[in-house]
């Protein structure tokens, strides 16, 4: 892998060993900036939130994703709790707050980026 990286955020191999690359990847979700998640995933990526029932496939449909989930919880946070990464397949565990969400992201990436991501969480928990 090349560093430093072309564009945007990616994913090496020291930080897929700790676990950082993804603490980042969260806390893109905080910026309130479609295009700062966006810039995580692959062109064709696909990304499913299973608690949500909504899947999608590309780029820019994960920054329209992320718009409408900035619309819908604003301010929240994610807490990073942990996880591991084999290869390009991880799995990490986060909270979001205020609301104390726990969920876990699933999922592979490719050149840095991630190509195919599925979050879980107990949609009954989720108070907005």
């Amino acid at each position: 892998m090349m560093w430093p990286p072309a564009a945007g955020p990616r994913v090496d191999d020291m930080e897929a060993l700790m676990g950082v690359w993804f603490e980042d990847y969260l806390n893109s979700w905080t910026t309130g900036d479609p295009q700062q998640v966006a810039a995580w995933v692959t062109d064709d990526v696909e990304f499913e939130d299973v608690g949500a029932g909504h899947k999608l496939v590309g780029r820019q449909s994960m920054a329209k994703f992320a718009a409408k989930s900035f619309e819908l919880v604003p301010g929240c946070s994610f807490d990073f709790i942990g996880g591991a990464q084999m290869g390009d397949d991880y799995h990490y565990e986060w909270v979001m707050q205020p609301m104390g969400l726990r969920g876990v992201s699933v999922g592979q990436v490719r050149d840095g980026k991630i190509a195919w991501n599925r979050d879980y969480w107990n949609k009954g928990q989720f108070k907005s």
